[in-house]
């Protein structure tokens, strides 16, 4: 049969992953030819050869493709036949940006685990050893496209043996953009707190020696510095806590490999395999009732963050050291995490015992992400290292006219045939806490890793010069950039002085379901819960007990929980115990709150109640608040298990915490009434409840598992109530109340056992982190008239 000519054009994480060379590989032995190269935003790829060469290339892609690759989306046209020889990879092209063509980055591969440790290997025990399946990646770039030249590795020019590596199509480490072996590449340093260095010819082992001995250990390594301590020194891990100033905020611990996980928590295969992933991401598990960890460690909590080493040098450390090791982010609390040698040796002298340094910069600093495993599946907490810049893909069932016959199942954005739409590019701004930003170019939605909370100057910068670096590489003209509407936010004066030609703002709890809409591409009639702490609702209250009835793009508030008067601001949500006064006084009255108040926090003292009893009656620095994650603060703060929180969420936290297995039974009394428009939820007999089971002496554990069985019992009567008047049959749980992975188990399950359909974040996370999602799919809705 005659020969044809085909262009494809691949889109998603299909650069520094081995793609071209699978692509060489794969057209060779089909028996095809012409050519592969980068482009900015995309891999292109010309084949010649007869239709059963196409067939069968067409069958190598789909079951060969790298594990590392991500393909978004594939168009195919036909071109006329060049007259190529052989298939060969050319040149990047240099012209266009777009950041799609970043990938993240790569936990250690098992083909370089081997070799780091095989003393016959040239890369035996070299900390950067890595390869087209494994390395850094996003941290590393700081231009386009991806090629070693626009990395900070371009500083360490290849050695004869690694260039034969990187220009041999046939070999793993074909065009690895941070190839290296220790005749060329990065090397280790160690220095003291002042920034003196350490004479070592051995410096993965001075460290291991520090930790052994209970020292703190800076650890330079992917995206930023590790403080490291021994997770099983109770001396260490309260040192790390008084010198980075953070008092009982649980740690994140890395442990050796599985084994070593599961001596200390509760595994199953799917967590396994997570823990696994070349992600490598931090999981929260149960931990196991003898599990030898510090005390410090996660005080209070049932759960511990648990990772594996995910870079060579992190292998190198373990292979010295049969401990656990605390591993939290290089910086003091609330400050983005420190990055530059000389960087953290200014920040973190304070913390840190001794620095374990290298020479490649990191040219992107990026957390570890975080997440739960919920039905065997990715529960998003904190979206970082190892996810991104990998875009969100948002489904629909469009498909373009020119779809490649090897697409694997595109993912496109709902919007109506526009003109003008292909081109459009919207933002999501975000919120106030666990920040992050979102732009949206051609059905792709790129989110920035976790940046931190607003409140604070740096973080602050730091968002700009991300937002910057993303705004840039996916050469954005923002049509329209979405903020919360919130006055005060950070985000809404950064707004005004980014040159977009349209400013959204969307109230934030819908933000959070339109995240969910935008990531599960669902679209039809369904009942959407937002819970968290803090929202500013569309009446100037605080809302977070929310309940939409949503048809399409449409959301409706129908029910919430009754407002109660919050008083403090900030401080309230710093001590749980003022939050608990303000539902008293609306329970009981004034006089009986201050009772009950007094009784139940005889550490606060009868002046303190008294006064915040009176200005809550006068209506002194009070905002009305729904809040269903205050409400948990209160539940925790009665029952005796956290009065005053040192980080956001403890109080919650703590509660869920406190449950047992086979420990209480039944529920508080609450009432759901008509009024307004909408279903009220009346709290007060559940807050009687819980400070009558206090009073009387009954255990935390108890009310806890009450509290939490109440919660969902209403969650579950309100949302069954409201699918039944809408027709709806889907049901979407976001906002950060929903990281209680005990009530989020139990909703799943009632919902099942009601035949009502329930989505929940697989992308996102379902707190503040995932909303400029919801913001940029919001905008784009918008302005293409979706």
């Amino acid at each position: 049969m005659p020969a044809v000519a085909l262009r494809l054009t691949i889109r998603g994480v299909v650069q520094g992953v081995g793609f071209r060379p699978f692509i060489y590989r794969i057209a060779v032995r089909s028996g095809l030819r012409g050519y592969v190269t980068n482009t900015p935003g995309s891999v292109t790829v010309h084949l010649e050869g007869d239709p059963e060469a196409i067939r069968r290339f067409r069958e190598l892609f789909r079951e060969e493709l790298p594990p590392a690759a991500r393909v978004a989306r594939i168009t195919e046209q036909r071109v006329a036949r060049e007259g190529f020889s052989g298939f060969a990879i050319e040149k990047s092209e240099q012209s266009g940006t777009a950041l799609s063509t970043i990938p993240p980055d790569i936990a250690l591969c098992p083909a370089c685990l081997r070799e780091l440790s095989d003393p016959n290997d040239r890369r035996f025990g070299y900390p950067f050893i890595n390869c087209t399946g494994c390395g850094p990646r996003f941290t590393i770039v700081g231009r386009l496209p991806y090629d070693r030249e626009n990395t900070s590795m371009s500083v360490f020019p290849l050695c004869t043996r690694c260039r034969r590596e990187y220009e041999d199509p046939g070999d793993r480490r074909f065009h690895a953009e941070p190839n290296a072996c220790p005749d060329c590449g990065p090397s280790l340093s160690v220095a003291t707190r002042e920034g003196k260095p350490v004479a070592t010819d051995d410096p993965v082992g001075c460290v291991s020696d520090a930790l052994r001995s209970g020292k703190i250990v800076a650890v330079r390594g992917l995206g930023g510095f590790h403080l490291a301590a021994d997770a099983t020194n109770e001396e260490a891990v309260r040192k790390l806590r008084e010198r980075k100033h953070r008092e009982e905020k649980p740690f994140a611990v890395m442990v050796t490999d599985l084994a070593a996980a599961r001596s200390l928590a509760r595994l199953s295969k799917d967590d396994e395999a997570i823990l696994s992933s070349p992600s490598a991401p931090v999981l929260l598990v149960e931990t196991l009732g003898n599990a030898r960890l510090a005390p410090s460690v996660a005080p209070g909590l049932a759960n511990l963050g648990l990772f594996l080493p995910y870079t060579p040098l992190h292998r190198l450390i373990f292979d010295r050291l049969d401990l656990p090791l605390v591993m939290t982010s290089g910086n003091a609390t609330d400050e983005p995490i420190a990055t530059g040698n000389d960087e953290a040796i200014a920040r973190l002298s304070g913390i840190a015992d001794l620095f374990l340094l290298h020479n490649r910069e990191i040219v992107q600093r990026s957390d570890d992400t975080v997440v739960r495993s919920i039905g065997g599946k990715i529960y998003p907490l904190r979206r970082a290292r190892g996810f991104v810049p990998a875009p969100v893909l948002l489904k629909t069932g469009d498909v373009p006219e020119n779809a490649s016959k090897l697409e694997i199942p595109p993912n496109y954005l709902t919007i109506r045939n526009v003109p003008g739409v292909k081109k459009l590019c919207v933002a999501g701004l975000g919120g106030e806490l666990k920040s992050t930003f979102c732009i949206l170019k051609e059905g792709f939605a790129y989110l920035s890793q976790h940046l931190g909370d607003l409140d604070q100057i740096p973080v602050r910068e730091f968002y700009k010069e991300t937002f910057d670096f993303f705004r840039r590489f996916l050469d954005a003209e923002l049509s329209a950039v979405c903020r919360d509407t919130h006055p005060a936010y950070f985000t809404t004066s950064f707004a005004e002085n980014i040159g977009a030609g349209r400013i959204l703002s969307l109230q934030h709890h819908k933000a959070h379901l339109y995240a969910l809409l935008a990531e599960s591409g669902f679209s039809g009639k369904a009942v959407g819960v937002s819970f968290d702490g803090t929202g500013y609702g569309e009446d100037g209250a605080i809302w977070g007990g929310e309940f939409f009835a949503i048809d399409g793009m449409e959301m409706k508030r129908a029910a919430a929980f009754d407002y109660f008067p919050l008083q403090g601001g900030d401080a309230a949500v710093r001590e749980p115990w003022r939050t608990a006064v303000g539902f008293l006084h609306d329970t009981f009255g004034p006089a009986e709150a201050g009772r009950i108040a007094a009784s139940r926090f005889p550490d606060i003292g009868p002046e303190r109640i008294g006064l915040l009893v009176d200005a809550i009656s006068k209506k002194v620095n009070v905002v009305p608040s729904s809040s269903c994650g205050r409400l948990f603060d209160a539940a925790s703060a009665l029952a005796g298990i956290c009065r005053k929180a040192s980080y956001e969420g403890q109080a919650a936290m703590l509660l869920e915490g406190c449950i047992r297995k086979g420990r209480g039974t039944g529920t508080y009394p609450y009432t759901i009434r008509d009024g307004a428009g909408r279903l009220g939820i009346d709290w007060k007999g559940l807050i009687a409840g819980v400070v009558s089971d206090a009073s009387a002496g009954t255990p935390a554990p108890v009310i806890a598992r009450k509290f939490h069985d109440t919660v969902a019992e209403i969650v579950l009567e309100v949302t069954v109530r409201l699918a039944e008047g809408t027709g709806a049959g889907h049901v979407l749980l976001s906002g950060g109340v929903f990281q209680n992975v005990y009530l989020l188990r139990k909703l799943l399950t009632g919902f099942r056992q009601r035949k009502l359909k329930t989505l929940i974040h697989r992308e996102v996370p379902a707190n503040d982190g995932g909303i400029s999602l919801g913001q940029a799919y919001f905008a784009a809705q918008t302005i293409s008239g979706g």
